[in-house]
């Protein structure tokens, strides 16, 4: 039998050798999947997905028909689960990657807290956290010692418009007891700029918000706001005043400050 399953204005065929599974969580359980339909020529380029009995092309499943889906919305059911697999893995992973850009998100676990951005009636982008105490991964019996911002994402067609900056003030928001919030490390130049709005804005929240790598130790904790201000130091001028070791007078006072500006919140 040859049917086809229509992808905005190509077809696709149906057969066995561009059907695959799609593990869409990162649990140790194989029975999460999905089936997905490639095209023959690439099989990352996912086209459609097999969903309660039928085949729907990727953009049809981001979208939604529910007035009440509207803003930042928790992920809850599995569904929605399949939602933020196909941004992260498809829509990000393969679609709107730029091609210089080796960064990847990886498959999120059930223990994840995540949200969906819903605008217009289609996912526009989300944001996932990894919770204090949770494991940092299945190789090890650490614990993320804060809650952390781990990935942010925002769809091409919905940038520059405040969304991204909307995710991270709800971030905040949701962890009004705690002292300390984490951002994963590395961050992006765009998720810098963003972190500057956020900041020039929130004056009190200069202190709360750090870049950090898992557990997320003391040593393993950089002061957000710090980082802009020594990423925004000017270059080496040519008259500027030099001291020891060739570093300007003013480069000295923002290392004394690196280490004079941190908070010591030791309960957090």
């Amino acid at each position: 039998m040859t049917t086809t399953c229509p992808v905005f204005i190509q077809e696709v065929k149906l057969s066995s050798e561009n059907i695959g599974r799609l593990l869409f969580l990162n649990d140790g359980d194989l029975s999460h999947f999905i089936l997905a339909l490639h095209t023959p020529e690439d099989e990352s380029q996912v086209v459609a997905l097999f969903l309660h009995g039928k085949w729907w092309p990727v953009g049809d499943v981001l979208k939604t028909s529910n007035k009440s889906r509207c803003g930042l919305l928790l992920v809850e059911s599995l569904m929605e689960r399949v939602v933020l697999f196909l941004l992260s893995q498809v829509i990000f992973g393969i679609l709107e990657r730029p091609l210089e850009d080796d960064l990847y998100f990886s498959a999120y676990s059930l223990s994840e807290h995540g949200k969906i951005l819903w605008q217009d009636g289609e996912a526009v982008g989300f944001y996932t956290v990894k919770k204090k105490g949770s494991l940092c991964n299945g190789c090890t019996g650490q614990c993320y010692r804060l809650p952390v911002l781990d990935t942010v994402f925002v769809r091409c067609h919905w940038r520059r418009t405040g969304l991204a900056l909307q995710m991270l003030e709800d971030f905040c928001s949701s962890q009004p007891f705690e002292y300390i919030l984490g951002i994963s490390y590395p961050l992006s130049p765009s998720m810098y700029g963003v972190c500057k709005k956020y900041l020039e804005a929130h004056e009190e929240e200069r202190q709360r918000l750090y870049e950090v790598e898992a557990p997320g130790e003391w040593p393993q904790r950089r002061n957000v706001w710090l980082n802009i201000q020594l990423r925004d130091l000017p270059k080496h001028c040519g008259n500027s005043e030099q001291g020891p070791h060739g570093s300007s007078s003013h480069e000295r006072s923002h290392a004394d400050l690196k280490e004079e500006d941190i908070p010591r919140h030791y309960g957090s």
